[in-house]
């Protein structure tokens, strides 16, 4: 079973409740949120891609008086959006081929999400191409170049091989004799994080002339401007802001 597969009909399930009940509102999420409503005007179009359930961001800009389109990979999410949040228009949609015309949307936004693509370039290249001329992209990737990072995602890799499968093996046994947690049996490293001198070359490269910024998150969540572009080795989630001149 290959990445996009996994997270559309295995993955997924865990976020039909987790968002809401595990992870709620952060502050961080906050700061993203005051971000977008300082500069993009209310009543705009707003898409999200990987909108999940609609919480918690879809359901914060529709009431903050945005029109708000979602797109997910998994049907489930989307039904449980489109239960919870009718007025937000959420469809079945691919990041990497989103289903709308150029130059649609007043601004997009993708958190929590990006490292979850196969294709993260072909992403950001599909919320520009939906978005009109002088408006803003928004979204955040796990730093590759932050330690942790890098152990977490050579842990899930060692995991995926060799004695790791058998762990998980007897994790799903557990799981089954328990009555707990849904049973995973397919071994798919199925988080991947973003070396950010990729993103920014490609978007220098690719996307000209299209200018961004990049934001660090601090300890506290804010969000800080960086000066200039670096590895960033001491922060594990950056934030890129796209303008499509």
């Amino acid at each position: 079973m290959d990445r996009k597969t996994y997270i559309k009909e295995v993955y997924s399930k865990y976020w039909l409740n987790a968002r809401d009940r595990i992870y709620g509102f952060s502050k961080y999420d906050e700061h993203l949120c005051t971000y977008i409503c300082d500069h993009i005007p209310r009543g705009q179009k707003l898409l999200d891609v990987g909108i999940g359930t609609g919480y918690p961001f879809g359901d914060f800009f529709q009431k903050n008086g945005y029109d708000v389109y979602g797109i997910d990979i998994s049907a489930e999410l989307i039904k449980k959006c489109n239960t919870s949040y009718p007025d937000i228009h959420a469809r079945v949609g691919d990041a990497e081929a989103l289903a709308y015309e150029d130059n649609y949307f007043g601004g997009s936004y993708c958190f929590h999400s990006t490292w979850y693509f196969t294709d993260l370039k072909k992403a950001i290249e599909e919320m520009i191409r939906v978005t009109c001329h002088g408006c803003l992209n928004i979204f955040d990737i796990e730093n590759r170049n932050n330690k942790e990072i890098e152990n977490a995602y050579n842990k899930n890799l060692r995991q995926a091989n060799g004695l790791g499968k058998y762990r998980k093996v007897l994790k799903n046994i557990a799981k089954i004799v328990l009555l707990q947690g849904i049973p995973d049996w397919h071994f798919v490293v199925h988080e991947v994080p973003t070396y950010p001198h990729d993103v920014y070359q490609y978007l220098k490269e690719c996307c000209y002339p299209n200018t961004f910024q990049v934001y660090v998150r601090e300890d506290d969540d804010s969000l800080r401007a960086a000066q200039e572009l670096s590895s960033f080795e001491r922060y594990g989630r950056l934030v890129l802001v796209v303008l499509k001149s």
